[in-house]
């Protein structure tokens, strides 16, 4: 069956989407619930930190598949968007233009620079200890001490993880990205 063709535009859209549909707040802290992650991070300033992880994430994992499989356009286009997904998502929303810039140069320097490596050398079963080990100490900052989430908590993240970008990367692969 033939993939169906994107414009470069287009491209930017649907990979604006996949990030979309996968880090709403509401949806994401049904999941941590759905992982009986600890309650630590259901509420408050946890449930903030859980979200902006998970976000960072997702932002990972689509900008991995679109190198994947799109042209250098189509993924630096989605990249440029950063700004734009995380202020929709909420993560800076209303906050004065220098403290947005400040929150996404730490979202881009730092919980997403720390996953691209993992998927893009193929590593991504990395990605749920990795993404625990940074809530924890997130954690521990925040309130002094963290309750990790037990081996049972881990193994869901990781089913839910790996269906993310299963899902993401399959869907990037019916299309045919042009470069324009």
């Amino acid at each position: 069956m033939p993939k169906k063709q994107l414009t470069a535009a287009r491209g930017m859209e649907a990979a604006c989407i996949l990030f979309q549909l996968n880090s709403k707040t509401e949806a994401i802290l049904a999941m941590a619930r759905g992982a009986q992650m600890p309650n630590d991070y259901l509420a408050g300033p946890g449930a903030d930190m859980f979200c902006a992880e998970w976000r960072a994430f997702v932002h990972a994992v689509v900008t991995a598949g679109l190198m994947q499989h799109a042209p250098n356009v189509v993924f630096m286009g989605y990249l440029r968007q950063t700004g734009n997904l995380l202020a929709d998502a909420g993560s800076t929303a209303g906050k004065p233009a220098e403290d947005a810039e400040a929150a996404l140069t730490a979202f881009v320097d730092g919980p997403f620079a720390q996953y691209m490596p993992l998927l893009a050398q193929e590593q991504q079963a990395r990605c749920p200890e990795l993404f625990c080990q940074r809530l924890a100490v997130q954690a521990a900052k925040l309130r002094g001490q963290a309750t990790p989430p037990d081996d049972h908590a881990k193994a869901r993240l990781a089913a839910i993880m790996a269906m993310v970008i299963s899902a993401v990367w399959d869907k990037l692969d019916q299309y045919e990205f042009l470069a324009e």
